[in-house]
């Protein structure tokens, strides 16, 4: 019998699956490579051309389908797969290497794309090589097509299947969508591949780049983690029932989340807190807002910012951030201006950690910081806006800020173009400085996030993404309890409104203590909003309150988190 084992990832898109594992590769494709007479280049080149035509065909079909399902947003992924088939140093030069080295398609085909995949290889920006992938099953689609073989269907699916693999196309994914497909996890891959958009916008859990799942055989059983980005290979009985039942409370707050969505989120003693939705994608929106979310607490946009691999151009951005403050359908809407930071680890290799990263990042690179500030002034019009800046560890940066927002709004009036000057500017509180000074700040902004992930690793000096210290991560320090309790009595005498929005607000029980401390703002992840709003609706401020006074008296982060978790469980 095989011992449970834990696999690590990375999260591609929020939820958990329990299922099957069914690997999903096309046998290798042998096709025959052979010379061609003069007069057969012709013919060749017509059957080519034809293969390429019923791919763009396929291609259109499955893109009405997805801008019908899915929306507007999501269709982009097939446009990235119909412009590698009218791209000349794709198609043209499989054209041309028949005519020349009179070889049969499937030869020139291969040929081609192999010096491609190599070039990707070679590239050092991740959302470029993760355009390797769209090449791919471009590829196995014409192959496919030449030879009028259909793509694999996996008619025979078991329920509950988790699909399993070294990379699984998009199109294959939204191909073998259903309601047996539970997850997805990959051995290569990163959350910026079109495969993980495709993830997220079908709501399908998903873990990427998880190496060692190359071990994993179809059938075995499987946990996807899409909220800690970890595959738990083999659960033993204990991990299964934790999951299943966290499964079915899920499944049970699924059901209710119709009437759920529009019930208040107000305690039992009639105290209101402000519940809103943290989104990574734009594809998450529309989700957020059919969960009956407040407002969008927290819109990082630097996967979007990057998602056509370079610094896309203006007109582009202002689109983009148009199309979501639509999809927001008058929910406020915070875009946190771009954060390349921990969760990317590096910027042209370098370790961001402790170094340029947010705001700091921003104002080094202020042609890129301007670009963006337009974008989202223009976008601003087309619903309620709020612009948020991260990693701000003292006044000098938030001065330097306004002064460049201050050019853009300058340049965008000179322009006579369309923005709203009155959007909110706010601060988020994750570093230690910004703790202690968050009341110097608050003249200058008209609202503060506070970012408990980053704050806790800073305050406890521990990396987040280091195994050896990670356990040593607690929201229940002393020391934590401590730093919230002095920005809520900092803050509290400014009247400027705060937000929670790292992963203490998402965990019932730490945003319990959220509530006890005074916060009655919180914005959470998608797959939290429900088991959030159920839990303020379960508890009474009051007794809260007196459950944070009792918690600030201990000494360790053990005995807080047992006299949490026995009042929040509690009935």
């Amino acid at each position: 019998m095989k011992q449970e084992r834990i696999i690590h990832g990375v999260v591609a898109s929020v939820g958990t699956a329990i299922g099957k594992a069914v690997r999903t590769f096309d046998p290798l494709f042998v096709s025959f490579n052979f010379k061609l007479r003069p007069d057969q280049v012709r013919k060749e080149i017509e059957r080519f051309r034809a293969s390429v035509e019923k791919s763009r065909e396929q291609l259109k079909r499955m893109q009405s389908e997805l801008k019908r399902n899915s929306g507007p947003e999501s269709s982009f992924l097939i446009d990235a797969h119909l412009l590698v088939l009218q791209d000349r140093l794709f198609v043209d030069r499989i054209i041309e290497k028949i005519e020349s080295d009179y070889i049969n398609a499937e030869w020139a085909i291969q040929q081609v794309s192999d010096d491609l995949f190599q070039a990707y290889d070679r590239l050092s920006d991740e959302y470029l090589r993760e355009r390797r992938g769209d090449l791919d099953d471009i590829v196995r689609r014409l192959l496919h097509n030449l030879q009028s073989k259909p793509l694999p269907s996996f008619k025979k699916l078991p329920y509950e299947a988790i699909l399993v693999g070294k990379l699984v196309p998009p199109s294959t994914l939204f191909g073998l969508r259903s309601k047996r497909i539970v997850g997805l996890a990959t051995e290569t891959g990163s959350p910026l591949s079109h495969t993980a958009i495709m993830a997220r916008s079908l709501e399908i859990p998903a873990v990427v780049g998880a190496a060692e799942l190359s071990e994993v055989s179809s059938g075995d059983l499987l946990i996807v983690d899409g909220e800690r980005g970890v595959v738990i290979w083999a659960p033993s009985e204990e991990t299964l029932a934790q999951y299943k039942n966290r499964d079915r409370d899920g499944k049970k707050l699924k059901k209710k989340s119709g009437a759920f969505a529009s019930a208040p989120s107000v305690t039992e003693d009639s105290v209101q807190i402000s519940l809103g939705a943290n989104i990574n994608f734009s594809e998450e929106v529309r989700s957020a807002v059919a969960h009956g979310c407040q407002f969008i607490g927290l819109y990082r946009t630097e996967f979007d910012f990057f998602r056509q691999g370079k610094q896309p151009d203006e007109e582009s951005l202002v689109a983009d951030y148009s199309l979501v403050l639509k999809s927001a359908k008058g929910a406020p809407l915070t875009f946190r201006t771009i954060d390349v930071g921990i969760d990317q680890k590096s910027w042209d290799g370098v370790n961001m950690n402790l170094g340029v990263r947010g705001l700091r990042f921003c104002l080094e690179n202020k042609d890129l910081f301007k670009k963006q500030l337009r974008s989202v002034y223009r976008a601003s019009v087309h619903g309620p806006t709020r612009l948020l800046l991260p990693f701000v560890s003292s006044v000098d940066d938030l001065d330097s800020a306004h002064a460049v927002i201050a050019e853009v709004q300058a340049e965008l009036s000179a322009r006579r173009q369309a923005y709203d000057p009155h959007v909110p500017i706010g601060v988020m509180i994750e570093t230690p400085a910004a703790a202690q000074t968050c009341d110097l700040m608050a003249s200058r902004v008209d609202f503060f996030c506070l970012g408990t992930n980053d704050l806790i690793q800073y305050y406890l000096v521990i990396d987040r993404s280091d195994q050896s210290v990670v356990h040593l991560y607690n929201p229940f320090h002393p020391a934590i309890l401590r730093c919230l309790q002095q920005v809520y009595s900092l803050l509290r005498p400014t009247g400027k409104p705060v937000t929670v929005c790292g992963e203490m607000a998402a965990d019932p029980p730490s945003a319990a203590v959220l509530l006890g401390l005074g916060f009655t703002s919180l914005s959470v992840s998608l797959p939290a909003y429900l088991r959030i709003k159920r839990l303020i609706r379960s508890v009474s401020m009051a007794q809260l309150k007196d459950l944070a006074a009792q918690i600030l008296k201990m000494h360790k982060p053990k005995e807080v988190e047992e006299k949490v978790r026995a009042t929040v469980y509690r009935k």
